[in-house]
């Protein structure tokens, strides 16, 4: 009687550490499978509405620009309370993550003459600025080269230094970009491979 009762136990112990190892071995498997299965098109929204509930309003493009043959990103958004009252951050970086070009700025620079809409209107603000930002990027702000063969340089406080502007016009794969601030801030961009970094050639109305 008593060898049965041992065998018993024995047999009995026998299933529950079977029991606990193959309850480990399943949780271990659904934890692989949560990691490794692929994320759902609603994941990856919420994950990215997430990644932006930060800014006011968002706008990117990847654009060749310091490398004709890659793509750079360029980025501008709008945070803070309003994007009336919100402050801008432009941003140019490259491939491996460096940054070409950083500006921050008032958003309401981003009014001009041509913003025809009632000042104190929230809704005619709101609108012209989110029209900017969308436009931000088109196409018809870039050019190439940058600086055409005709454009000649002037010892004014609107140009760059004579040693980078011939740097960038002698590059006939120059990328420029161009963006107004207010009415008559006119900005053009290129890379500089000396520098390292984009630099703003001319400055403008």
């Amino acid at each position: 009687m008593y060898k049965t009762n041992y065998s018993l136990l024995m047999f009995l112990a026998g299933i529950s550490i079977t029991l606990t190892s193959c309850g480990e071995s399943t949780r271990e498997e659904a934890v692989k499978s949560v990691e490794t299965e692929p994320k759902t098109e609603a994941q990856k929204e919420s994950e990215e509405l997430t990644e932006k509930s930060e800014y006011l309003i968002e706008n990117k493009v990847f654009h060749a620009f310091s490398d004709p043959a890659g793509k750079d990103e360029f980025r501008i958004v709008v945070a803070g309370e309003s994007l009336l009252k919100g402050k801008v951050l432009f941003t140019i970086t490259n491939p491996e993550g460096k940054n070409l070009l950083k500006e921050e700025f008032d958003a309401n620079f981003l009014l001009g003459y041509d913003f025809t809409g009632n000042i104190n209107s929230k809704k005619d603000t709101d609108a012209f600025i989110t029209k900017r930002i969308k436009e931000f990027f088109s196409e018809d702000k870039f050019s190439s080269p940058a600086l055409k063969d005709e454009e000649l340089y002037e010892d004014q406080s609107y140009y760059i230094d004579k040693e980078t502007w011939e740097e960038v016009k002698a590059n006939k794969q120059s990328i420029g970009f161009f963006y107004l601030l207010g009415s008559e801030d006119g900005r053009h961009v290129a890379y500089s491979k000396k520098k390292g970094r984009a630099v703003m050639y001319y400055n403008c109305c």
